[in-house]
């Protein structure tokens, strides 16, 4: 079931080993889906890899790339996207206004770690033509004021 806000006593700045940890703490529930969440509640959390190339954190707002199209062995952009599956869980987000945990691959110390962002709200979604020539969802988040 998923859990909206903070989880537990952790807080922006925390830093996690890799997914599995994310996945044990419930900041990050699927191991290696970038977004958390179901259609029908929304998304509970989501993960900037560096795995989409139309990804953008920003201070003031993330532009996050939904899911699907991908090549799963190169990595690279190779269909449109689709308004399925966990983008749906996305929409529902802001649509409900509920409260997305952001986590963001960063080194650190050398390492690569996740680190957790806060919390943030979607504002807004709509279609674009992706770096890669295909369309994509860019889903447009900001912090929220805790």
């Amino acid at each position: 079931m998923p859990i909206f806000g903070h989880i537990a006593s952790y807080r922006p700045g925390d830093l996690f080993e890799n997914r599995l940890a994310l996945a044990l703490s419930g900041m990050h529930r699927p191991r290696r889906a970038g977004v958390s969440g179901t259609q029908a509640e929304g998304a509970d959390s989501i993960v900037l890899a560096g795995a989409y190339e139309d990804d953008e954190f920003g201070e003031d707002e993330i532009i996050y790339s939904g899911s699907g199209g991908r090549d799963l062995r190169t990595g690279r952009q190779v269909t449109n996207q689709e308004m399925i599956g966990r983008n749906l869980a996305l929409r529902r987000s802001q649509e409900t206004g509920q409260p997305v945990r952001v986590l963001q691959k960063v080194r650190h110390e050398g390492r690569e770690l996740f680190r957790y962002e806060g919390l943030f709200r979607v504002t807004k979604h709509y279609f674009a033509q992706g770096k890669a020539g295909f369309q994509v969802l860019l889903f447009h988040l900001v912090p929220l004021s805790t």
